[in-house]
């Protein structure tokens, strides 16, 4: 695990936060005892600590600081300027999202605290709900190919040699849908494709 860059990156990128400062408080550790009991850098290890006494956070933590908060804190300004950095669109994982997903279709769960507790936007939240409900959460889904059969037809009638314009065209197609098997033949109207679309939706949920 490489955690020598000096960045803003998700809480879950730093699991171990708390139990280093357990371990320089409590045990009186050093640096370098610490990194190695935790397999991470003494040069991570040293820019948290370092980073914990310019924000004046206490020891024992205050109760309302939850890892999430204190991640933020401690990462929320640039180590050598001491200005702020600006926050970058966490990259979840999509086990991340399906997982965070599911936990807000249990019974009783309430979306905006599961947010707050894994440090996650609540609207964004709502989305990851929705779009697994759908089944579109995984973008792999989202580019199925449905199976299409055409079959040809007789040329359409002609009067005068011409093929009359009030005339619309005629299709015959069949789609493959996880239900069965659909059959769609008859005039190109309004309705025809209303039909063709609300099955192509359909098959998507």
């Amino acid at each position: 695990m490489d955690t020598t860059v000096d960045r803003n990156t998700p809480y879950t990128s730093r699991p171990w936060i708390i139990t280093a400062l357990s371990l320089r408080f409590n045990d009186a550790l050093t640096y370098r005892e610490i990194a190695e009991q935790l397999n991470i850098s003494t040069s991570a290890t040293h820019k948290m600590f370092k980073r914990f006494r310019r924000t004046g956070i206490n020891w024992p933590l205050p109760d309302e600081y939850t890892p999430e908060r204190l991640e933020e804190e401690l990462y929320a300004f640039n180590l050598e300027t001491n200005l702020p950095v600006k926050k970058r669109r966490p990259d979840w994982p999509l086990e991340f999202k399906i997982r965070m997903a599911d936990l807000t279709l249990q019974p009783g769960a309430c979306v905006a605290q599961i947010a707050r507790e894994h440090g996650i936007n609540d609207n964004l939240l709502f989305n990851w709900r929705n779009l697994h409900r759908q089944g579109l959460l995984d973008p792999a889904s989202r580019a199925t190919l449905i199976p299409v059969t055409v079959e040809p037809l007789s040329p359409p009638s002609r009067h005068n040699g011409a093929v009359s314009p009030d005339q619309p065209p005629v299709i015959s197609c069949k789609l493959a849908l996880p239900g069965g098997t659909l059959s769609l033949t008859g005039p190109l109207t309004p309705e025809l494709l209303r039909a063709l679309v609300s099955e192509l939706r359909e098959s998507e949920v």
